[in-house]
């Protein structure tokens, strides 16, 4: 049996009761929790075998690709984000935002096209795709602009959002918040 902790009201499981570290989403397989969503999509990705190829390339090379860029995603990329999202001070504003575009850049470099990997949608794009459907909020909020990061970056952002199940996970942009 799988438990799926996705959110935490009074009718759910404490999320500390699965994970320490009180995050969610949160996955008790067997008894056993598992939590980070990077480790739950490899998890589902092995355990439930839906879909070929696998969101992970088979070559060990490429894997070993995929999580480089994943790494510099989450440590370049998505703190550019959230420190441009959080910060007020106009000039840290904006040396957050020449991070991100350099970021966003750097990546981009590396995609094949349509998708990181090419024709096949990846783990990278994975972990891509919910951060850059909610551009629109440091858009206009934060004065983000894709095209800054390249044109690399907004074919693949386009690519991306194009895409059929990332439109399915789209909350419609701004619409309901």
């Amino acid at each position: 049996m799988v438990r799926v902790l996705l959110t935490v009201s009074r009718y759910h499981i404490s999320t500390l009761e699965l994970n320490p570290k009180g995050l969610v989403p949160v996955v008790e397989y067997r008894g056993k929790a598992l939590y980070e969503s990077l480790v739950l999509l490899e998890f589902l990705d092995d355990a439930y075998p839906l879909h070929s190829p696998s969101l992970l390339p088979s070559d060990p090379v490429d894997r070993a690709v995929a999580r480089i860029w994943i790494d510099h995603f989450n440590k370049k990329i998505l703190p550019a984000i959230q420190r441009l999202t959080q910060l007020q001070d106009r000039k840290q504003q904006d040396d957050s935002r020449e991070a991100l575009y350099d970021a966003q850049r750097k990546l981009a470099e590396q995609v094949k096209g349509p998708y990181f990997f090419g024709e096949q949608f990846s783990i990278v794009d994975v972990v891509v795709a919910p951060w850059m459907q909610r551009d629109w909020v440091i858009t206009e909020n934060r004065g983000y602009d894709r095209s800054v990061a390249g044109e690399a970056w907004v074919n693949y952002a386009r690519a991306l959002s194009e895409r059929p199940s990332v439109q399915k996970t789209d909350s419609v942009s701004a619409e309901h918040y």
